[in-house]
């Protein structure tokens, strides 16, 4: 099997793991929970196989995989030898996509995903997180306890790789002393919730605070960084505290700048417009 790699399926692992961790979180029945688990499982057997069979045809004897994995040499060759395993490896094949023209394994396009616009919203909430982390110099294993979470849980939260329910982003965020409306856009973003517009009283304080997250995501960058032809130091400052609300423009442009997608924010402003009793201004 030239060229196959456990890594492949071992990135595979990886997700799979990742969706476990995130079923777990959230509603997912019982036989949804036991399927993943299954295949986590599975997985985990073809990873020792094909390493196995990098082994064998790197040279090592069966009795030397043996000794590595605890088992006599008979049992290693019975376990990873004969044609089942063969058969499993086989059907684990990498997608044309994940090999070069001469048929050899693309190990850097077998661990990343195909960036998707919720895996990038989930890095920007995981950020957003770690910024909120950082100021309060919580540790990680602190605030897992004080969640009732998994260390592990914790962290692929932080990283981006999970997204949770938002009861759990609240309690986190609350946790860390940040404000978790702050954060609420990005999470209707990853979790690919629909967002309900709030009523026009509370549009600019919602808009406000996705500005507030979007800052969070970059970093909480310092107001000299963030260049805004047109506007003042303290108007850029207003625009970034959520207190001035400016042209569709400018607003654009300040998202840009901090990395954030403006997608999100366009109906939010569009709304507040609205409720200003003002038109659509580009």
């Amino acid at each position: 099997m030239p060229g196959f790699s456990h890594r492949f399926i071992a990135a595979e692992l990886d997700l799979r793991v990742t969706e476990l961790v995130a079923a777990c979180f959230s509603d997912v029945p019982l036989d949804g929970v036991l399927e993943l688990t299954a295949r986590i499982v599975d997985d985990a057997e073809c990873v020792a196989a094909a390493a196995v069979v990098e082994e064998r045809s790197a040279g090592r004897t069966w009795l030397e995989i043996g000794v590595a994995a605890g088992l006599s040499e008979g049992q290693a060759r019975a376990r990873w030898g004969g044609a089942r395993s063969a058969q499993r490896l086989s059907a684990r094949e990498p997608a044309p996509w994940a090999r070069r023209p001469d048929g050899t394994l693309d190990a850097t396009r077998t661990t990343t995903r195909p960036a998707r616009h919720e895996d990038c919203a989930a890095a920007a909430l995981g950020r957003a997180l770690r910024t909120l982390r950082d100021h309060s110099k919580t540790g990680l294993d602190d605030l897992a306890a004080e969640a009732g979470m998994p260390v592990f849980a914790v962290r692929w939260v932080l990283e981006g790789k999970v997204v949770v329910p938002w009861a759990t982003v609240f309690t986190l965020v609350h946790l860390l002393g940040g404000h978790p409306a702050d954060l609420r856009l990005l999470w209707e973003t990853a979790s690919k919730s629909v967002p309900r517009l709030p009523g026009p009283r509370h549009i600019a304080d919602h808009l406000a605070a996705g500005l507030r997250g979007a800052r969070l995501a970059a970093g909480h960058p310092p107001t000299t960084t963030v260049s805004l032809p047109g506007l003042s130091e303290a108007e850029a400052q207003a625009v970034l505290d959520g207190q001035l609300v400016p042209e569709w423009r400018a607003l654009h442009e300040v998202l840009l700048q901090l990395g954030a997608d403006p997608a999100p924010f366009k109906a939010l402003w569009a709304a507040h417009r609205a409720s200003q009793g003002q038109g659509r201004s580009t």
